[in-house]
């Protein structure tokens, strides 16, 4: 159903035959009763997590037919179930009549509309027209004002961190960034707060490290590099002569057209010749993607798809994961070292597992740095002046839609 759970599911016995249709059935998956056994390649300390993912959702057996370009609407067990669809255009949920489980459902029916506009979708909630946009506020200047009419998580507008890092992927496999030292000396010449202001009013919280503080079981330095502002004589001591010529990448729009002058100054006082090339939208990761990319810097973000530092070092950072297109390893890092610690700390659970990721997290940045971090992303909520009900989910980073009911 060329599904993105793939990338996931590879180390369950059996799987990957299924994809390349060997088998019909997925040998190392079985079920007795209610009890259900997974088989798995090697140890996944962090499979209950993948599981909790919404791949996984229990859903009744159905004759949907399997269709490559996926099919309009699902069973599933929740309250709502999908009752219509329009690709691209806009989804209905209703409540689920047979659902008897206690997940708020407070609303009968949810409307999403999609591929809207950003500042026309703010004005429309303003107005109540909309009741929310669950992807969070799209208008950094907004920010101020909804802060100083209705406060901060009272009434209509809410803040809350998420599990993301905004960060400049250093391409390690070029020349202006290939030796640890000049990566190095990007993280000291950067001004972290003049980058995050871009972003408006509680845009979020300026970070030197890879995790999210969500994932580092309590092992979190974010002082490794200067948090306060660009120290530009540093860097150029650190990186210990001219920097060369340097191909900076960016998307454009309200946020990435200002941060690149702010990067290309940036890079500028330590030395470096920096070009500038933009990118609408999407197409960064896929052109930055392609192996060998003409590119030496480029700005990046990574929302986690479940919640397990594994999301970020093996999606992100894992050199074994590198192939000819679609890379999300926009580093082309591949340090064996930190290879054999991401295998390692996958074998651990729980707190100690927690602790392994914040300490590799330490031990990549102070020693190899393949990327420039930036901020860990808040998201800034406003609902409308009829709604009422929100209730903010931190294992997803946004609003749960089902405490949403209109008064």
């Amino acid at each position: 159903m060329n599904s993105p759970v793939n990338a996931f599911m590879s180390d369950v016995i059996g799987y990957d035959n299924v994809v390349n249709k060997k088998a019909s059935k997925v040998s190392g998956v079985t079920a007795s009763g209610n009890k259900l056994t997974i088989k798995l390649s090697e140890s996944d300390g962090g499979l209950l997590d993948k599981l909790a993912m919404p791949f996984f959702c229990a859903i009744e057996p159905s004759k949907t037919p399997v269709n490559p370009q996926g099919v309009n609407t699902l069973p599933g067990s929740g309250p709502y179930y999908i009752a219509d669809r329009t690709v691209g255009k806009q989804i209905v949920l209703k409540s689920n009549p047979y659902y008897k489980g206690n997940r708020p459902h407070r609303s009968d029916t949810i409307v999403l509309t999609m591929n809207t506009d950003p500042q026309q979708t703010y004005l429309q909630v303003s107005n109540g027209t909309y009741a929310a946009d669950p992807s969070g506020l799209d208008n950094p200047a907004a920010a101020a004002q909804l802060q100083k009419q209705y406060g901060v998580n009272k009434s209509r507008f809410f803040v809350h961190p998420t599990p993301e890092t905004d960060y400049v992927a250093m391409n390690t496999q070029g020349s202006a960034f290939k030796s640890a030292a000049m990566r190095k000396a990007v993280n000291y010449a950067i001004d972290r707060p003049a980058l995050l202001r871009v972003r408006g009013v509680l845009g979020g919280s300026r970070t030197t490290t890879i995790l999210p503080r969500s994932l580092t079981g309590g092992v979190y330095d974010q002082r490794l590099y200067p948090i306060a502002g660009a120290n530009s004589a540093k860097a150029k001591a650190v990186a210990g002569g001219a920097c060369g010529n340097v191909n900076l990448w960016y998307a454009t729009g309200p946020v990435g057209t200002p941060q690149s002058g702010i990067l290309k100054y940036n890079l500028s006082q330590m030395g470096c010749n920096v070009t500038t090339k933009s990118f609408v939208g999407y197409a960064i990761y896929t052109a930055a993607g392609v192996k060998g990319a003409p590119f030496d810097a480029m700005f990046a973000g990574w929302y986690q798809d479940y919640a397990d530092g594994y999301d970020f070092f093996h999606i992100l950072l894992d050199g074994r994961t590198l192939q000819a297109s679609n890379n999300n390893n926009l580093a082309y890092f591949n340090e064996p070292s930190v290879n054999s610690k991401i295998d390692a700390a996958n074998k651990l659970t729980g707190t100690a597992r927690a602790k392994a990721w914040g300490s590799l997290d330490i031990y990549t940045m102070k020693n190899y740095a393949p990327w420039a971090p930036i901020d860990n992303r808040n998201v800034r909520d406003f609902i409308g002046p009829n709604t009422a009900g929100y209730q903010f989910s931190p294992a997803w980073g946004s609003m749960d839609l089902g405490t949403l009911y209109l008064k």
